[in-house]
């Protein structure tokens, strides 16, 4: 009998194989603290801190295009002459689905607007909530993959953190610091597991041509 739950999980192990995903996530965020940072550092009741909160709803939608753009592109190049093609099942184009998309990215721009008026005391603590919150989130995701290096990155999630929390970088600064931290702590989880997997996986005839 097949085990249906174990081919899937295989099937994702091998979209994952090369690293691609998380260093393109690892960009994002990367981006997003970037973001942060530049909207903090905009004076309070500048007329500017209304375009930006608005520009971040665009930026969080675009980021998933961009994601999917930059592992298709890198995927054609690097992973489909060497290991294959894997055809996934396509799902069918959902409008409730992008309405979630869109009113998730309206809250998390709000959100991120609405950090200004909040307290001190509530500020110093958003570095260990986003955290906590995205280090529950990768924890899902990895026990759904079953790859240990989603496991690391949930506990990197949390300690980095409460690391900023700790350190007294609180408040908006420390928000980004965090995504900054973060983000790299996945662009090099990436990054290590393409070069891995560019080592164990060669692309076909190289080593014939080196052999000459």
């Amino acid at each position: 009998m097949v085990d249906v739950d174990k081919v899937e999980k295989r099937t994702l192990q091998y979209f994952y194989s090369d690293g691609l995903t998380e260093i393109a996530l690892g960009l994002i965020f990367l981006l997003l603290g970037g973001y942060i940072f530049g909207q903090a550092a905009v004076p309070e009741g500048s007329p500017w801190n209304a375009a930006i909160s608005i520009l971040s709803v665009f930026v969080i939608l675009s980021s998933g295009f961009l994601v999917n753009r930059f592992i298709r592109f890198f995927k054609r190049r690097i992973t489909y002459p060497r290991t294959g093609y894997v055809a996934y099942k396509k799902k069918e184009q959902n409008p409730k689905r992008r309405w979630a998309a869109a009113i998730a990215g309206g809250v998390i721009g709000f959100a991120l607007s609405g950090l200004f008026v909040i307290s001190p005391t509530t500020k110093a603590l958003f570095p260990a909530l986003n955290g906590l919150l995205l280090a529950v989130a990768v924890l899902l995701f990895a026990n759904k993959v079953g790859l240990v290096r989603f496991y690391m990155l949930a506990a990197a999630s949390a300690i980095i953190g409460f690391a900023v929390t700790a350190a007294g970088v609180g408040d908006i600064k420390g928000v980004s610091l965090y995504y900054g931290l973060f983000g790299a702590a996945v662009t090099l989880s990436g990054l290590a597991t393409l070069v891995l997997y560019l080592r164990k996986s060669p692309r076909p005839g190289r080593e014939n041509t080196d052999a000459v």
